[in-house]
């Protein structure tokens, strides 16, 4: 009988604890823009906006970087966003089959300022 109670108990809570959360709330959806109508602000706006998406690339100094930022753009404007912030710019060393390589990480806020 106490096991019976016990299995009662916890599942009152588990129903409990699921009722009590609330789904999180999809980002508003934008019209596609062109990729010259995203502004590169170096901080977040203290005006409104609405977080679109976070992106962080990883790539190779030179060309492959050039390219993976390019992306950033691309998908921005995709998505309707008119500002990008840059949140962290990270540089290191990769050795990759006994090359030495410089990499960047940088990871970028997508907004549409209101």
């Amino acid at each position: 009988m106490h096991r019976l109670s016990l299995i009662v108990a916890v599942l009152a809570l588990a129903i409990a604890g699921c009722a009590a959360r609330k789904a999180p709330v999809p980002p508003p959806t934008y019209p596609a823009v062109p990729e010259s109508a995203i502004q590169e602000l170096r901080r977040v706006p203290s005006g409104g906006y609405d977080k679109l998406e976070v992106i962080t690339i990883e790539a190779e100094v030179g060309p492959q970087l050039v390219s993976a930022m390019r992306s950033v753009r691309q998908s921005a404007a995709q998505k309707g966003a008119n500002a990008i912030v840059m949140l962290s710019d990270a540089e290191f060393s990769q050795k990759v089959k006994r090359r030495q390589l410089r990499v960047r990480r940088i990871s970028y806020l997508i907004i549409h300022r209101r």
